[in-house]
């Protein structure tokens, strides 16, 4: 006769009999909550500009969640932004020209990927002002920061004209373009550096457009930087970064999705229309091919850097710009 003691299973027998099965359920169960729990990332951008305009797009429609990542666009000023990486308390920046800038003076920070390689930035007067000329003497400028890629904008397009930068403009921040446009607005700057869409806010205004900075330079715009720790400690989340602005940059330029993108623009923006569907038409002219630009725009770079910081010695392209991350990203997406 059987007792109650010889019918329970021994703990030993059940693991035999169902461990196997068991940890195949668990495995799945801590994989599918690993993959519900999307990984919290904070993203500095130097001003809410459609400069950016795939990352909005990549959070909009779940670009980024699609790679497990749960991504907060913040407006932060550069020089904060940048301090914040370093800290640790930023993940990533879009504001790439500032962040190679900060790495040609000894920050470790790099440019893991490019998604522009065009400055869309313009250069707005006030109507009485006819030329870049006029501008000699100590006009003041109103631009985002002191060292973002604006600044740099308005210095190279005043060269190009005969002006010392140093001595014939006057540089305030503003901390974001729509403060720009306002500045110039108020009488408050003669000049404002303006990206897309507020360009074409100044038109209606009646300013004068001085030129647009993609005729004077090719630079790298915007992007992803991470610091080297990042970049060492969290290749993966990296990785998936990369994989994921990519896959926005394709997503905004793809014909499918053009009312999609173009509805973005009038929602964030406050744009009509006609004006979001020309600043798209812009802006994907401006987008890299595969996250890479030539080594040559990057030394051109390192060689203003250096001139407008009196950096002395030679800044090597690998200070500023680490692609491995992206060359592996390109390689599997290959496969």
């Amino acid at each position: 006769m059987k007792t109650e003691a010889n019918t329970k299973p021994t703990t030993g027998g059940f693991l035999l009999r169902y461990g196997p099965a068991l940890a195949a359920f668990l495995w799945i169960g801590f994989a599918w909550v690993e993959a519900a729990v999307a990984q919290k990332v904070r993203v500095a951008m130097p001003a809410k500009s459609m400069t950016f305009l795939n990352f909005y797009v990549g959070e909009k429609f779940s670009v980024y969640k699609a790679e497990g990542l749960e991504v907060s666009l913040e407006v932060i000023k550069t020089e904060i932004g940048v301090a914040g990486m370093v800290a640790g308390e930023i993940d990533y920046t879009t504001a790439i020209g500032s962040a190679m800038r900060a790495a040609a003076t000894g920050v470790p920070i790099k440019a893991a990927m490019f998604s522009m390689d065009k400055v869309l930035i313009y250069m707005f007067a006030r109507s009485a002002i006819k030329s870049i000329e006029e501008l000699k003497g100590g006009k003041t400028v109103a631009t985002t920061g002191l060292v973002a890629t604006p600044t740099y904008a308005a210095k190279v397009m005043a060269r190009a004209h005969g002006l010392n930068p140093d001595k014939d403009l006057i540089f305030i921040a503003t901390g974001d373009v729509a403060n720009s446009l306002a500045a110039l607005q108020s009488g408050a700057a003669d000049v404002a550096m303006l990206s897309i869409p507020f360009n074409f806010k100044a038109e209606e205004l009646g300013f004068r457009n001085l030129g647009s900075a993609a005729d004077y330079l090719r630079t790298p715009f915007a992007g992803v930087g991470a610091t080297d720790a990042k970049l060492k400690a969290a290749p993966g989340q990296v990785k998936r970064m990369i994989r994921a602005t990519l896959k926005g940059m394709e997503y905004t330029k793809e014909p499918a999705n053009q009312e999609r993108v173009t509805g973005l623009l009038m929602d964030e923006f406050k744009l009509d229309r006609k004006a979001a569907a020309l600043s798209l038409r812009e802006i994907v002219k401006a987008f890299t091919i595969d996250g890479t630009i030539p080594d040559d725009a990057v030394k051109a770079e390192i060689k203003e850097i250096r001139e407008q910081a009196k950096l002395k010695g030679e800044i090597p392209v690998s200070q500023l710009v680490d692609y491995r991350l992206l060359e592996e990203v390109l390689a599997e997406t290959k496969r």
